[in-house]
């Protein structure tokens, strides 16, 4: 795979780079780099563009050719321009992973789909087979935090 394919693989917004790219047999590695020059404070809205400071979260994304893909992602931590917020520091926020999150919001909606497809150990053995790391448990968790549909109506009720 060479290095602009990857870096398409993993073009998640404009501000995103691609570092490194480590690729073993059964497992991809990527290291991503978010370039922003500014971030908006969750508590109060406001856009600072003073840095604090860097960290590295890590997070699981769509397998690719046979291989689950573990991420890197360098972020920065930002301080709060507006005095009366009750956030001084604040972490990067961004839409396509959650902010406590440890898979890509697209790799969500995949288990999402799959947990809701079959019975969550059905699933399991799916995701599995798709080299997506996930247990029948967390699976199951998903469903039940999912919003229920309006009691009227059932999938799995005939009439």
């Amino acid at each position: 795979m060479n290095n602009t394919s990857t870096e398409q693989l993993f073009k998640f917004d404009q501000n995103v780079e691609v570092i490194h790219t480590l690729i073993e047999s059964e497992e991809m590695y990527v290291v991503l780099k978010v370039c922003s020059t500014h971030a908006r404070c969750p508590g109060c809205k406001c856009v600072s563009s003073q840095r604090h400071s860097r960290y590295a979260r890590k997070a699981d994304d769509l397998p690719v050719s046979d291989r689950s893909v573990h991420l890197t992602i360098l972020l920065h931590k930002w301080f709060c321009v507006n005095a009366n917020c009750k956030n001084k520091i604040f972490t990067e926020r961004l839409n396509w992973l959650n902010p406590s999150g440890r898979k890509t919001v697209r790799l969500e909606k995949l288990i999402h789909y799959v947990g809701f497809s079959n019975n969550c150990l059905v699933a399991e053995k799916v995701c599995r087979e798709m080299h997506i790391s996930i247990s029948h448990d967390a699976i199951l968790y998903r469903i039940k935090k999912e919003d229920s549909a309006p009691s009227s109506y059932c999938p799995f009720r005939r009439y």
